[in-house]
């Protein structure tokens, strides 16, 4: 499938990686996704501020950060990219500006497109506690396996509930939380595209299940609890 013709840009940076060590191998490109609406938030939750940077200026800096990350990607609302550009805290690390779509596998298509790194990695703008090492195994993960998405244990105890009332009890033990980012090999991730159209009619929760519904296998990392989404304004 060949690439569509997509909104790009470039901010500008004299040293993205100020202060890291560039010896390391760098072979994965991190598209970190940011053109979501926020219903649930009732505002961008993106830019709001947290310890006086806004919530994704943590969550680029994290992935910046990270020794395997050689190029970042962010895949924003086409209505907000030049104003993105334009902001210290993205000009300082340089990353392509990408114009997202109406759905997630669309936003990471659009980042794929772009991308030229051995391993893709995929990431929440809105999960800014993200580690460098998280990002770092992911990548190596992938590297190794084909693909990786890190995972969380669930620690409370797992109730299914009907109308109202609860109607059992699930065994939590073997239960986990998938979190971001998801890693997988650029070629492979390709070949998945020539097999599944990415912008087709049918819609998929993440890259994971997408990959899955391919049959390629998707191997797990350790996640880190504290690597939570913020979705809904308590958070």
């Amino acid at each position: 499938m060949a690439p569509p013709d997509r909104c790009t840009a470039r901010a500008s940076s004299s040293d993205r990686l100020d202060g890291i060590d560039t010896t390391t191998d760098r072979f994965a490109d991190a598209i970190v996704l940011a053109a979501g609406v926020s219903e649930r938030m009732g505002a961008d939750k993106l830019m709001l501020e947290v310890a006086g940077l806004p919530l994704l200026a943590w969550t680029l800096r994290a992935v910046a950060s990270a020794h395997t990350v050689r190029r970042i990607i962010v895949v924003g609302h086409e209505s907000r990219l030049e104003a993105l550009a334009e902001q210290p805290w993205v000009r300082d690390l340089s990353p392509t500006l990408v114009a997202g779509g109406d759905r997630r596998q669309d936003s990471v298509a659009n980042g794929f497109w772009v991308a030229d790194g051995e391993v893709v990695l995929i990431h929440d703008g809105a999960r800014p506690l993200v580690t460098p090492e998280l990002v770092d195994r992911v990548a190596h993960g992938a590297r190794e396996h084909g693909a990786a998405v890190p995972i969380a244990p669930v620690p409370e105890s797992m109730r299914h509930v009907v109308d109202g009332e609860i109607v059992g009890i699930l065994d939590r033990h073997g239960l986990y939380r998938s979190q971001t980012p998801h890693g997988i090999r650029r070629e492979l991730l390709g070949g998945v595209y020539e097999k599944v159209d990415p912008h087709g009619e049918e819609t998929f929760i993440d890259e994971t299940t997408l990959v899955q519904s391919t049959g390629v296998r998707v191997s797990t990392v350790p996640g880190e609890q504290a690597n939570l989404k913020v979705t809904l304004p308590g958070d």
